[in-house]
């Protein structure tokens, strides 16, 4: 199998598959108008730029390795030969699609604290006070970036948008 920077070109695919969803979505955003195109735009080039620290993480070279230990220490020591239980990969998959659907039932502000309190408490195993007050930041600073400061209006949820 060929390979390149040391990793095998099938590693790379699912990177390079989302890179072309994501330049999609941008030459998209830019179609829209100049207020209507701040919030894909941004999340788009975000988007360009992890995907570009995840294809230098799958590399084997020394900044691939740096990469790795500084964004994601576990898999760091994580042999490449080792694999995960389907239980664990599958749980892994269900939080952010879980996170997906309460975005679209009950919207951003209201997910958002949801999602972040859950997945501390109940994945990283931290204290209760110490989650609730991380997700308030999260969701305060969400609130004042996207609803006070760009002026956007936040996604409200099927549940909770007017009919």
């Amino acid at each position: 199998m060929k390979r390149l920077f040391g990793t095998p070109l099938t590693d790379y695919l699912p990177a390079l598959g989302l890179l072309v969803l994501t330049i999609i979505y941008l030459v998209t955003g830019y179609q829209y108008a100049p207020q209507a195109r701040v919030f894909p735009v941004t999340v788009a080039w975000i988007a360009i730029v992890l995907i570009g620290l995840d294809v230098l993480s799958r590399t084997k070279t020394a900044a691939g390795a740096v990469v790795t230990r500084w964004l994601n220490p576990s898999a760091a020591s994580h042999k490449a030969d080792e694999q995960f239980p389907l239980r664990k990969q599958l749980i892994a998959v269900l939080w952010p699609l879980c996170f997906v659907a309460l975005i679209v039932l009950i919207g951003f502000l209201y997910a958002v604290p949801i999602y972040v309190m859950a997945s501390m408490y109940f994945r990283g195993r931290l204290n209760l006070l110490l989650c609730a007050v991380v997700s308030a930041a999260a969701t305060l600073s969400i609130w004042l970036l996207f609803a006070q400061l760009l002026e956007l209006e936040l996604y409200p949820g099927v549940l909770f948008s007017e009919l």
